[in-house]
């Protein structure tokens, strides 16, 4: 794999809007980047969500399992927007993507427990800072990988690994469908696959 950071970004980037694509969302990146990679449609109803992709390279960490290195805004993390955003967190295991799809509101409320539970923590090194005491905008969140299971900031992180949202739905039918599936209908979610009935996510 060739050693080019920027290369490597873009690429979990596309490989993130592949795995959209398929869900059935049309993907929009937007011309000047302001902090939001990509904004992802359904089209049969027009419903926006915006997507911030960040992308790792693993390293070996304890007992076996791999360790990527994130680093998020905080701002970003706490502001909440009329539309609102998910993250997909790329990691290159080898010769795969292995990725986490974690809504902000659900993360924001991970990283709290994360500081709140660190005041009371004994142990070595510093305890992370909270928001108000941060003096950069930048967050480090570190993943533990292994096959079926990720951690980060002191949880488990499993139910978000390559699986999504009830928020990103399959979208089934609408513009560019084929046959049958051209009517929109409601979907029928599988295991860590949400489909999207008709008043879902409205």
């Amino acid at each position: 794999m060739a050693d080019k950071k920027t290369h490597f970004g873009r690429a979990g980037e596309f490989f993130a809007m592949s795995e959209l694509l398929l869900r059935g969302w049309n993907v929009a990146v937007p011309v000047v980047d302001v902090g939001d990679d990509v904004f992802v449609i359904d089209d049969r109803d027009k419903a926006t969500r915006r997507v911030q992709v960040k992308t790792s390279g693993v390293e070996p960490g304890d007992a076996g399992r791999f360790r990527a290195t994130f680093n998020l805004s905080r701002e970003q993390l706490r502001t909440p927007q009329p539309i609102e955003l998910f993250y997909m967190l790329m990691m290159r295991a080898h010769t795969r993507w292995r990725f986490l799809v974690v809504p902000r509101t659900e993360l924001i409320a991970i990283r709290a427990a994360y500081v709140e539970s660190a005041k009371t923590r004994q142990g070595r090194g510093r305890p992370p800072l909270g928001d108000e005491k941060a003096t950069s905008d930048g967050l480090i969140l570190t993943v533990e990988l292994d096959d079926d299971e990720a951690t980060g900031w002191g949880t488990s992180l499993g139910k978000y690994l390559e699986r999504w949202p009830h928020d990103i739905w399959v979208v089934d039918g609408g513009p560019g469908s084929i046959g049958d599936s051209a009517t929109p209908a409601a979907t029928t979610a599988s295991s860590g696959d949400p489909g999207r009935s008709p008043d879902h996510g409205r």
